[in-house]
């Protein structure tokens, strides 16, 4: 590997970003604003808060959005960040930060990314995360992913990148009575590939997918699938919902896929159901659960705590949503079912994609 990504490299570089942001800096009088008005700017804005830290100020790129109101706060040019007096500029446009660091440094404001932050003040929880993993290559893969989170530069994640995503190892293709839970499953796509993965051959498969567009593309796949793979109707159910810690009604779902606030009460065609996997399945077995549900990972998993603990499927679950992902989401899964194994496998050149592979030997 060309970077060095050596628990000593991470250090290294986690002590240069506790110089600009230590892990205690951040106070209730610190004036913090944020760069980036995307999914994970939203996450970090309400982190902040649950630290008792109101943002201050909130920047992006995007002309259009000048001016809009974005969690309570105004949105400004980037041209307006030399006139502040923030503390600090958290940078939440994870694919670009060296980009918009360069917006940022002239104003002589400090910088950091939220990425950045995260792990260095959560240094060890990542390092106890690293101690899980079974093989060299997972423990390789993690080190390349916090080095990217705390650089913002995503070279270390081109060598570790991996193909078949939710698929690439072994144990996780070719079982002959599958039961397969695809949470999050999009237009169809890995419901398609698992059924390539398994030769044709397993039990069930239940998909779950809440935007209306996507269901409608899952639901054209799935009518090609049965035709093409000679299957009976029954053995690809698609439930137009997703999956997370109870049943209810998420209001909001974006036209990218991505839910936003919970509502009991709908007000819109763009809210859909909610259920959890235990009662959804009400004792009923599942296999192997992949999950990537933009952000919910962990409601999903608590949703489906007795299934896991009962039959102890294999989980492919998605840890690249929010920076706090990775560590939470092994060390609950570990709680669940001790026993579990875990590998770790990026699919991305980018700071996404990043799959945590669980099973019990």
């Amino acid at each position: 590997m060309t970077a060095d990504v050596s628990i000593a490299a991470l250090e290294r570089q986690r002590d240069q970003v506790l110089n600009v942001a230590p892990a205690g800096m951040l106070t209730h009088s610190l004036k913090v604003g944020i760069y980036g008005t995307g999914f994970l700017g939203r996450w970090t804005v309400e982190f902040l808060r649950s630290l008792g830290i109101e943002p201050t100020g909130c920047f992006d790129g995007n002309t259009a959005r000048h001016g809009e109101v974005f969690c309570g706060l105004p949105i400004s040019s980037p041209k307006d960040i030399g006139s502040t007096d923030l503390d600090l500029i958290l940078i939440t446009a994870r694919h670009s930060v060296q980009q918009v660091a360069a917006v940022i440094s002239p104003s002589g404001i400090p910088w950091c990314s939220m990425d950045a932050w995260y792990v260095a003040r959560h240094f060890d929880a990542f390092i106890d995360a690293h101690a899980l993993m079974a093989d060299d290559h997972s423990r390789l893969t993690l080190r390349a992913v916090m080095m990217a989170m705390l650089t913002g530069d995503h070279a270390p994640l081109e060598e570790v990148l991996e193909r078949d995503q939710y698929f690439c190892l072994p144990r996780f293709a070719g079982a002959a009575k599958e039961i397969y839970v695809d949470a999050g499953a999009y237009v169809g796509d890995s419901v398609e590939r698992f059924i390539w993965a398994n030769a044709g051959v397993f039990q069930k498969i239940y998909a779950f997918e809440p935007s209306p567009r996507q269901f409608d593309a899952l639901e054209a796949r799935g009518r090609r699938l049965r035709q093409e793979w000679a299957l009976d109707e029954d053995v690809i159910q698609l439930n137009r919902a997703g999956l997370g810690d109870q049943a209810a009604i998420m209001a909001g779902a974006t036209a990218s896929g991505q839910l936003q606030s919970m509502s009991l009460h709908p007000s819109s065609e763009g809210d859909v159901v909610t259920v959890s996997l235990d009662e959804y399945l009400a004792g009923a077995p599942a296999t192997f659960i992949k999950a990537d549900v933009e952000g919910m990972e962990m409601a999903l998993l608590a949703g489906a705590a007795k299934t896991i603990a009962v039959c102890r499927p294999k989980l492919a679950i998605c840890v690249y949503h929010y920076p706090s992902d990775l560590p939470a989401i092994s060390g609950y899964i570990r709680s669940l079912v001790p026993d579990y194994k875990f590998a770790l496998r990026h699919h991305s050149p980018q700071l996404m994609e990043t799959v945590l592979y669980c099973w019990v030997d």
